[in-house]
């Protein structure tokens, strides 16, 4: 069986400081009654429904309907603002003042007197946070940015010092402090600061801070080799790379609101545990409201809100990511890879053309970036556009210059696959067999190529032998087995083609064209009641038209009717 792409293209601490108010009241039993319902009660149904769907604007306006039916309840009160808060929604600013022991709704207080220039109000603010939970992390940063916003610089370094050895986050400090000195034209501690940051692995962020830092003092050579070091861990990054030197001479930060957002991005940044989505979302929500062209965060949201579980992102949680990259300029240094994650959400919600016009806009600056190209041609191809990924796929390769490297396979592979699709097996099969050259144990490859052999009839033995070593690679994929199986039946081992059949049924057993095998070697093996049964399983999984036809026409001619 072919694959005909690739997978996927190129806690409690915390539930209590985002819902503490919801000890407070239970909403289940208190809606309703056997008198009469409470008409809050549908728009908070719908509200749940939201937030369970990932759809925290949808979830704040049905809260928002609901409390103006039960404006007093806690429990609501604090789902509503949660609500608004991760969606970024007005709402939350005119619900947090009442809610004196949600911290989310302290931190948004102390936000908003930061932003009327009240830093004295705002350090207040954030001087009464628990010192306890995650809220405590922010806590010191928050502090000493709002010192800074008073002209206390000595202040701000002195209240996150204590901080610098913290085990997890005291780098985050470490930086916060160094971005305080430079604000301040403190260049001698700002430089110690600097220098007590560890650059070896830079995030896109902390490549801008420190290139920046070193550019502005005159080495721009150490300006380039650490945007050199953050391309090398990061290579869809390289897009980027000539926008970020244009602007290294730009102070990173200009006033203490910016540096109250550059403390929620690095703290957010910091927080990668899967339990931690909410808080991160909060924290990146809070930093854009303070800086709404924080490009930085823009893209670490979006990604948040379409990798935050386990499960696929839905079509609502790719739109609210495309909805929060949309307005990044075309002038931003980072537009290139706002751009590219805007293009691969329309590609993956089926709009090709638009993405494809995103990414036809990125090329007309870098026309032979190959990460660029392959990326066109991926949409495309997902797309079912084979003609037309094609030439994409063909300039990605001569990008990459004579000898390709072995990551190369996929180009070859991919651009193989347009081919077939197409019906050229001959332009196909060269380039499938240049793709395991490159990369010989590449499971994709040898199913592929073996599997298409098989189809066309020619090299069998080859064939099994490639598809051995393939299920040996990855003894638990459908797809292989199943082709492994077909082999096998072409070669007339009716038993072992029945054995490996099953099992591939077994790891697939909702997939059309397996089942349909397994119903071909079942008849080869001379068990024509399972034959039938299994080809009539197989048009019960929805098959497309070409592998309907063929089932009911085996049908046909066995047993002289069809479905």
């Amino acid at each position: 069986m072919k694959l005909n792409t690739l997978p996927g293209r190129r806690g409690a601490a915390i539930l209590c400081i985002l819902l503490s108010a919801c000890a407070a009241g239970s909403l289940g039993p208190a809606f309703g009654g056997p008198a009469r319902p409470d008409p809050a009660f549908g728009a908070y149904l719908a509200a749940r429904y939201a937030d369970d769907t990932g759809n925290p604007a949808a979830a704040a306006r049905y809260y928002g309907i609901a409390l103006r039916g039960r404006p007093d309840d806690p429990a609501l009160l604090a789902q509503g603002f949660m609500a608004g808060v991760l969606s970024g929604d007005a709402s939350a600013t005119a619900l947090a003042p009442r809610m004196p022991q949600n911290a989310l709704a302290t931190l948004l207080l102390g936000n908003q007197a930061a932003q009327q220039g009240d830093f004295a109000r705002a350090q207040k603010i954030f001087t009464s946070l628990p010192p306890d939970d995650l809220t405590g992390l922010i806590k010191p940063l928050l502090i000493a940015w709002a010192q800074f916003g008073q002209g206390d610089e000595q202040g701000a370094l002195n209240g996150l010092g204590p901080s610098f050895n913290d085990d997890g986050f005291g780098s985050v400090y470490v930086l916060n402090a160094a971005l305080i000195a430079d604000a301040a034209g403190d260049t001698k501690n700002a430089a110690q600061l600097y220098g007590a940051v560890d650059a070896s692995q830079p995030n896109l962020r902390l490549a801008q801070v420190l290139a920046s830092w070193d550019a502005r003092q005159g080495q721009n050579g150490q300006a380039m080799a650490v945007l050199s070091a953050l391309v090398a861990n990061h290579p869809d990054l390289a897009i980027a790379l000539p926008a970020l030197a244009t602007q290294l001479d730009k102070p990173v930060i200009g006033t203490a609101t910016d540096g109250m957002a550059e403390a929620y991005l690095t703290l957010a940044g910091a927080l990668t545990q899967p339990q931690a989505v909410l808080l991160r979302t909060a924290f990146l929500r809070f930093a854009l409201t303070l800086r709404p062209d924080l490009t930085a965060a823009r893209l670490l949201l979006a990604d948040t809100q379409t990798n935050a579980g386990n499960a696929p992102a839905t079509p609502v949680q790719m739109q609210n990511a495309l909805d929060t990259l949309a307005p990044v300029p075309k002038t931003d240094a980072l537009y290139a890879p706002a751009a590219v994650q805007q293009a691969n959400l329309l590609a993956t919600l089926n709009r090709t053309d638009e993405a494809a016009a995103l990414l036809r806009g990125l090329l007309v600056n870098s026309p032979r970036d190959p990460g660029l190209l392959a990326n066109l041609a991926d949409v495309l191809r997902e797309g079912s556009q084979f003609a037309a990924a094609i030439p994409y796929y063909t300039q990605a390769l001569a990008a990459l210059g004579p000898t390709p490297p072995a990551s190369a396979w996929s180009l070859y592979f991919d651009r193989g696959i347009c081919e077939d699709q197409l019906g050229n097996w001959e332009q196909a099969e060269p380039d499938m067999q240049a793709a395991l050259r490159l990369s010989p144990n590449q499971p994709y490859v040898l199913n592929y190529l073996a599997y298409s052999w098989a189809l066309h009839g020619k090299n069998l033995a080859e064939a099994r032998t490639m598809l051995t070593q393939a299920v040996a690679l990855d003894p638990d994929d459908g797809a292989v087995i199943d082709s492994l199986g077909y082999v096998e039946m072409r070669l007339g081992h009716a038993r072992q083609a029945v054995t490996l059949l099953t099992k591939a049924v077994q790891l697939s057993p909702d997939d059309a064209e397996v089942n349909g095998h397994l119903g071909d070697a079942f008849w080869q093996a001379g068990q024509p009641l399972q034959a039938a049964y299994q080809w009539q399983r197989a048009l019960s999984l929805n098959p497309d038209a070409k592998l309907a036809a063929a089932l009911n026409e085996k049908i046909t001619a066995h047993f002289g009717t069809a479905p």
